[in-house]
């Protein structure tokens, strides 16, 4: 990427690793927690105390 500097290519690779880590982090964390509380209605009861029903 940048020719003459090569400690930028690695601090630009490693910024570019740790993005994607966390992305896909984040990713897999609200795959898992919709997944385990099936959907976003138990979330609104859990926070505001609201049943199905009302």
């Amino acid at each position: 990427m940048f020719n003459g500097k090569p400690i930028l290519n690695i601090i630009i690779g490693l910024f570019a690793a740790i993005g994607l880590v966390a992305v896909l982090s984040a990713v897999g964390m609200t795959a898992m927690h919709l997944s385990m509380m099936h959907g976003l209605h138990s979330c609104g009861q859990a926070m505001f105390g609201r049943s199905a029903d009302q």
